[in-house]
């Protein structure tokens, strides 16, 4: 076997300490490269979950100062309403012009409170406390584990740990309040005076009126009953106004005056009089669960002083020119 020369010996040996010194640069290479791309992306996962945080408590603090209660703004966060909540109420008071009513704005939060388990809630605002300290120490963690790691099995684990990165747990969820935000505005004068006008002439066929006129473009009826039409007029007013005002409307704000028409349809078609649905019906009742002969009122007199609302004698008015929409009556 022929032995070969020192020289070529020495040679092979640079060469192999250089072509192992070039591997380990570029294993070197490869894993700084691995551990800037992690960082880089973890940073940038808890970057945005920090402007997340950042937007959400803006939105709280936002909710607050249309007079939200802060629990109940964390809990409407918490099922994802509380954003497309205050741009319909920034709407609502810019564009239309209306005023949030405080008392109503309260009378909601509490509502809502009350519809949230107390565990979550508590969860949550431990979870609004927590979180910034908590963001700074994740950031520093993390920055350490991926600089820490010196092999590719190492820094796999922390690659890991990167992909699972979400925010936590986060902010516990609820499901969504079905809320009513016309309850948070005004009920003017002269909207109410539009409300009562439209359950008027929505009423009119059933309530009974022996004609109408048009003077000046507006709409006379004459009551064949004004004394019972009037107070069925007044209590469905009544019945429109607190379903209005209801913080958890399960209807459009439009679709009460239908509620109430069809009500009264029910009742005449069931065989009750003008009279007793005057006096003893409360538009709160499903029709067929109201018996008139249960709760016997007597017919008020003729020389009463009820008179329907908005009437002279036996005549009340709607103006044609100011035919209301439905879906603008709430507003």
């Amino acid at each position: 076997m022929a032995i070969m020369p020192l020289q070529m010996l020495a040679g092979a040996a640079k060469e192999y300490s250089e072509e192992m010194d070039a591997k380990k640069q570029q294993a070197a290479d490869i894993l700084l490269a691995q551990q800037k791309y992690l960082m880089e992306s973890g940073i940038a996962k808890l970057t945005a979950i920090k402007k997340g945080r950042k937007e959400s408590e803006a939105r709280i603090d936002k909710a607050v100062s249309f007079h939200f209660d802060r629990k109940a703004a964390l809990a409407l966060e918490m099922s994802g309403q509380l954003e497309g909540t205050l741009t319909r109420l920034t709407k609502i008071q810019e564009a239309d012009g209306k005023q949030i009513d405080k008392q109503s704005v309260l009378k909601m939060s509490q509502a809502i409170l009350e519809n949230v388990p107390p565990e979550k809630l508590a969860q949550a605002m431990e979870y609004a406390i927590d979180s910034g300290a908590a963001e700074e120490v994740t950031a520093e963690k993390l920055i350490n584990a991926i600089f820490s790691a010196t092999t590719s099995e190492e820094l796999g684990l922390v690659s890991q740990s990167v992909s699972d990165i979400s925010g936590g747990e986060g902010l516990p969820s609820v499901g969504p309040f079905g809320l009513n935000l016309i309850s948070l505005t005004e009920f003017r004068p002269e909207k109410k005076a539009q409300a009562e006008k439209l359950i008027e002439t929505q009423l009119a066929p059933l309530l009974g009126f022996g004609g109408m006129s048009n003077e000046g473009g507006r709409t006379i009826f004459n009551w064949t009953n004004p004394m019972a039409a009037g107070r069925i007029v007044s209590k469905a007013l009544q019945y429109y106004t607190e379903r209005r005002s209801d913080p958890y409307l399960d209807v459009d704000i439009g679709d009460i005056t239908d509620d109430i028409t069809n009500k009264v349809n029910s009742l005449l078609l069931g065989g009750s009089t003008l009279d007793q649905i005057a006096t003893q019906y409360d538009f709160s009742l499903n029709p067929s669960d109201f018996n008139p002969n249960s709760t016997p009122e007597g017919i008020p007199p003729r020389n009463s002083n009820l008179v329907p609302p908005g009437s002279e004698g036996n005549q009340s008015e709607q103006s044609d020119e100011d035919t209301i929409n439905n879906n603008n009556l709430g507003n």
